[in-house]
């Protein structure tokens, strides 16, 4: 391993590395907002869909199945036949997914939602690997504001307006287009990937020596504007032989080779640490996503609340209706069909956190150690959480919900990331894969809880979420970081 990165370190970070990360940013960002955008998509098209809260939670949650039930065969896939030959069918997919969901409301981004990292992760050395997903991840943030703008547009603004009856009850409105809209950076990550060769690890590591090496020589003219020595190219085929001997020849049946091929993740040396990385990923993708994907919709029914709220926690102005001379009902609140929104200002807020924090994280990277960040950020996400069941200041609110969602996000590219330098190349796809994997399942149970019973008693609700990241931060010794 230390021949293939010794070889990186010479090259080091240029060109190469930040188009690659450009392009895979753009897949980041399709598959955010593929899924966040369900957030927004699902509460406008309730009256369209006649759709009740608990039918509502499951669809913002549909994301995030398909990501679970395919997400174990595009890692195999990725780790049988590469990571750029995958990324590009499953982009198409998605993005020929997203365009029938006009009218199904259905989405596939399993592949792109972890190749991305893995792809990338084999541009870099070890020094950098981590810093570079970081940057990677920080299309997250980028997502996060696009998402809004887009609603901004198709559901608020007013400018785009249109009703047509297509066949039955079913209509084109403007919430429909809003998700084709949605897929616009996976086509242009498609025309960007085509530029691209296919990882050079993966190629030395299944024997195809030639277009490994070329790659490498391709990366090297990019970089430095030089060709490889021929030191370089014996470290390079010193690697090849050490990783040769982990890939094994397959005679089985398809769905036994799938779960052979990920044998070594639940035995030494990796078995311990892969656990704890599953279920930290299980409480992270739960606050991020599972949360995050209702944060639009909060936050406009806040804004959207009637009379004072002066002295009122976030529990209170959500759910506990206006009083005066006589018990009103809950009228002010109740869902009106429309595609009209007011809480766009406060998601380009989340958006903008978002990619703040992604830079600090990446900048604290070169002076601070990976456990004292992992360890932070899910504290101050705990006591941000603790100040939402007491705080009454608007600003105050906001920025207590911002916080709470955005750091855990933060962790998830740190983590995965540890983990990409943890494990060998040819356990990579499936490794990443399968932890994020339990990330999406926290995001569907998390998703389905806050839609469907957050109302019944928010503020145990909210201090059962608050306790979570504690919980995270107490495995930081059994952690990859």
């Amino acid at each position: 391993m230390e021949h293939f990165d010794s070889v990186m370190e010479d090259i080091g970070f240029g060109r190469v590395h930040l188009f690659a990360t450009l392009t895979l940013g753009l897949l980041q960002m399709l598959t955010i907002q593929e899924t966040m955008g369900m957030g927004i998509i699902g509460p406008a098209a309730v009256c369209d869909l006649r759709m009740n809260e608990a039918q509502l939670a499951s669809v913002a949650a549909a994301g995030f199945m398909g990501i679970i039930c395919s997400s174990y065969f595009w890692g195999y896939i990725t780790d049988k036949k590469g990571r750029r030959w995958t990324l590009l069918r499953t982009i198409t997919i998605s993005n020929l997914c997203s365009v029938a969901s006009m009218f199904t409301l259905s989405s596939s981004v399993a592949g792109p939602s972890f190749v991305a990292a893995t792809y990338l992760s084999e541009f870099c050395s070890h020094r950098i690997m981590v810093r570079s997903i970081t940057h990677l991840y920080m299309f997250t943030g980028f997502a996060m504001i696009s998402c809004p703008a887009w609603a901004t547009l198709f559901l608020s603004s007013g400018l785009i307006e249109f009703e047509e009856e297509l066949v039955g009850f079913l209509t084109l409105r403007p919430w429909r287009a809003l998700g084709c809209m949605y897929i616009l950076p996976g086509v242009f990550a498609v025309l960007l990937l085509l530029l691209l060769p296919e990882s050079p690890k993966f190629l030395l590591m299944i024997g195809e020596t030639k277009r490994g090496l070329a790659t490498m020589e391709w990366i090297s003219r990019k970089n430095t504007g030089r060709s490889l020595s021929e030191d370089q190219i014996k470290r390079l085929l010193a690697y090849q032989e050490h990783v040769q001997v982990k890939r094994r020849k397959e005679h089985q049946n398809f769905l036994r080779s799938m779960l052979d091929d990920a044998m070594p993740l639940v035995r030494k040396p990796y078995v311990g640490y892969f656990t704890c990385v599953c279920m930290v990923m299980f409480v992270l993708g739960l606050m991020t996503h599972g949360l995050g994907i209702w944060f639009t919709a909060m936050r406009n029914r806040c804004n959207m609340r009637q009379g004072n709220t002066k002295g009122m926690t976030l529990c209170q102005v959500l759910f506990v209706p206006e009083t005066g001379p006589f018990i009103e009902t809950e009228s002010d609140l109740d869902v009106v069909c429309s595609d009209s929104f007011k809480g766009f200002n406060d998601s380009f807020i989340l958006g903008s956190v978002y990619v703040v924090l992604y830079n600090l994280c990446w900048a604290s990277l070169f002076c601070v150690h990976r456990k004292v960040m992992f360890v932070f950020s899910l504290v101050a996400s705990s006591t941000f959480g603790f100040l939402l069941l007491f705080v009454t200041n608007y600003t105050m609110q906001l920025f207590s919900l911002v916080f709470l969602i955005a750091f855990p996000g933060i962790i998830i590219g740190l983590l995965g990331g540890s983990l990409l330098v943890f494990v060998p190349t040819y356990l990579r796809g499936k490794a990443l894969c399968i932890s994020l994997m339990w990330c999406r399942c926290g995001a569907a149970v998390g998703a389905m809880l806050v839609g469907s019973k957050i109302q019944y008693n928010c503020e145990l609700f909210l201090l059962a979420i608050s306790i979570l990241p504690l919980i995270a931060a107490c495995m930081e010794g059994y952690l990859p970081l």
